[in-house]
This record gives structure tokens, sequence and C-alpha cells, in this order.
């Protein structure tokens, strides 16, 4: 089930191994933020016709990172549409190379076939897709292509598997995976102006989501400190 953040952004907070997905209506494009692992696909579809969407008519998917319970939810919408691919540079050349290993389909036992990277993003690079623009930054340690995107008008941020609420952060011990990086960005983040933070697990954070971030930031600062 989509919970409704705003006027257009919905998100649908996962309780099992699939990431959290984020909708957005963006007018003449409709955008996921992250697509599971595609365990459900029927499951997913009918959450979106819930809020007048459906896998049909999606334009874009916006990968915070490649780990397959983001990324693996890829293949069976695009066995019904043809949305475009934005992923981080560093982890989509990797892709559209071939080479699936950062994934991690094979360290869960499972065989993704090779797919198309169409958007490679960058840090800094402003993303806009319909009605909504994304400001992206690069924010590496849970993964060398790990993303934030910064919904500034709506002070909104999706973290990804980087932030999550409580002072949790994304795990540091898959393939390139740092601590260093990651405390690195959770600094960053504590530097933004949002107030409604998106993770890509747990539950949504509504209001003073800077605090999460302030608390994140801390408690990864002092695991890693002798790292």
């Amino acid at each position: 089930m989509f919970r409704q953040i705003s006027d257009n952004i919905y998100i649908r907070v996962s309780n099992s191994f699939d990431s959290n997905i984020i909708y957005i209506n963006a007018g003449e494009r409709q955008v996921l933020v992250d697509a599971g692992t595609g365990m459900y696909p029927d499951t997913l579809n009918q959450d979106l016709l819930n809020i007048g969407s459906s896998v049909n008519v999606l334009t874009d998917i916006v990968l915070t990172h490649s780990h397959i319970d983001h990324i693996g939810g890829v293949l069976p919408i695009i066995a019904n549409a043809s949305p475009t691919l934005h992923l981080h540079k560093s982890e989509g050349d990797m892709i559209n190379s071939g080479d699936m290993r950062l994934t991690l389909s094979s360290t869960f036992g499972v065989e993704l076939p090779p797919m198309r990277i169409d958007s490679l993003l960058e840090e800094g690079q402003e993303l806009c897709l319909g009605d909504v623009c994304f400001k992206v930054y690069s924010t590496p340690g849970h993964s060398i292509g790990s993303i934030c995107l910064h919904i500034e008008e709506e002070g909104i941020l999706i973290t990804g598997d980087t932030l999550f609420p409580g002072g949790s952060f994304g795990r540091v011990d898959f393939p390139t995976g740092n601590p260093q990086q990651l405390v690195a960005s959770l600094k960053r983040i504590t530097e933004w102006d949002f107030v409604i933070a998106l993770p890509g697990h747990m539950n949504a954070i509504t209001s003073n989501a800077k605090k999460h971030a302030e608390s994140s930031y801390q408690m990864a600062s002092s695991m890693f400190r002798y790292q």
C-alpha cells in the first residue's frame, strides 16, 4: 500500500526483503524511485492502480543503487512497459558492460539477466522528470554508486540505503561498501535543507528529518572511528 507524502509523492514501505518503493506523479512522467526485488509484481501493480497509476504507464525508474532488493523489480516492469532507467554512473557503467556483480544477485542465489541503464547520473546533476526536479548527490558508503535525491522545493530527501530513521544507516560490508565514505556522506546530508526523508528501508521520516540525519552521522562516526 502506498502512503501519500505530498500532493504527488507516495511511498510504499516494505515489510520484507524488498526495498521501499517511491511513486511520483510528475505530470507527463510517471516515476518510481527504486523497484524492490520484483518478487510481487502483481501486488505492486495493484497498489499503483489504487492511487491512479499502473506499471504499464511508468516512464522512469530512478535507482538509488543497484542492489537486487532495489533493482530486481525492474525486470517485471520492463516486460510490460519501457521506462527510462536512471542509475549513478559508477554502477550503471558496470551493468551496461554486462557486469552484474554489484547487484548482489548471485549472493542471494538469483541470476539477473543483463539490462540497459539509459541515464547515467552524476554528482550535482539536476534531473528533471516532468513536473519534478531532483538534485542528485553522490553518497557512497553503502555502495560506490549510492545516491540521494533532493526535491528542494518540497523539502524532501530520498536517501536510499545511506540514511535510515532513528540514527540508523546502511551496512558497509557488501562489495564497494566503505565506512569512511559513509560517514562523510552522512555528514554531507546534515548540511542540506530538508524536513522529510524517504529511506530505502524502514519508515518514512515525515518531520524533523535533519535530527535523524544528525543522529545517524554521530552514530556512524562513533562506530567507525577506529576503522
